[in-house]
């Protein structure tokens, strides 16, 4: 029983939702539970763990059940509050849980799970507007939170918002550097945006990050041809984006590079793949 609640508590401090493995590891022990309590203070923590799995699961009464023991526990508690707010959300009462979460923010605005919440059930329903402007004031205050900052970006997306977009993954990288993915993220939506040489360098820092990053290179040789194809233009019609990339024959060097580095990676592949892939880069 020990060993169960040292993997429960292991999953809890990695923040990791593994929901059937934390119903698998609980069972024995909720048919216990008067050894649960005297083996550990954390059993109310292990209930918390438990209903939040069973709502990921489906299991609607084990949650309910759950909850009413915190609830017992807890008459007056915030934290017991928000887990009402979620199982409303469960059973499609998404007003009933939009009135908790409210409440429990006008209460107290420094109330992150709360704030959370309100931003995860506004997306839900569609409110992207609303889910944003709720997001942008809790970044006003938790200007660390990166996670929250990446989720802002993604909203934006949603909302073809990419200058807005492009702000938040710079926020992104400065707080984690060394993620290749932030990086790749932030090179497409400058591609997107046509800014082909900022696109460029964070393709090639994708690719620095990880060596053997497929949608990196395939970044890199996307956009140095592009921007070789440009630079024949006219001066005049040639876009601001390209301002400040490397000259031709540096573009044609890195292409080749980025052409031999797909062939590599798809060489082992069924030959529609391989031949698909080969087509491609000869074009």
């Amino acid at each position: 029983m020990s060993g169960a609640l040292s993997l429960l508590a292991d999953i809890r401090q990695s923040s990791e939702r593994r929901p059937f493995a934390v119903l698998k590891l609980a069972e024995p022990l909720l048919s216990a539970q008067s050894s649960i309590s005297s083996s550990s203070d954390d059993v109310y923590l292990v209930y918390e763990q438990v209903f939040i799995a069973a709502l990921d699961e489906g299991q609607i009464e084990l949650a309910k059940a759950l909850l009413l023991l915190l609830r017992k526990r807890f008459t007056s508690s915030e934290r017991v509050k928000r887990l009402y707010g979620m199982i409303n959300e469960c059973v499609g009462h998404p007003e009933e849980a939009q009135l908790i979460y409210s409440q429990m923010h006008e209460k107290d605005n420094t109330n992150v799970l709360a704030h959370k919440r309100l931003i995860a059930l506004l997306k839900s329903q569609g409110q992207l507007g609303e889910a944003i402007k709720m997001l942008v004031s809790y970044l006003d205050t938790h200007t660390n939170d990166f996670e929250a900052w990446l989720e802002l970006a993604c909203l934006y997306l949603s909302a073809h918002m990419y200058p807005q977009a492009a702000f938040c993954l710079e926020e992104v990288i400065l707080q984690q550097p060394a993620n290749h993915y932030f990086h790749l993220c932030y090179a497409e939506v400058n591609y997107t945006m046509g800014n082909l040489a900022l696109a460029l360098k964070e393709f090639l820092r994708v690719v620095e990050l990880s060596t053997d990053n497929v949608r990196g290179f395939y970044g890199v040789k996307l956009v140095s041809d592009r921007i070789r194809a440009l630079r024949e233009l006219p001066k005049k019609e040639q876009p601001p984006g390209i301002a400040g990339a490397p000259q031709p024959a540096t573009l044609d060097r890195l292409s080749q590079l980025a052409t031999e580095r797909l062939a590599a990676a798809y060489s082992s592949s069924n030959d529609v793949c391989r031949k698909t892939t080969e087509s491609w880069l000869k074009n």
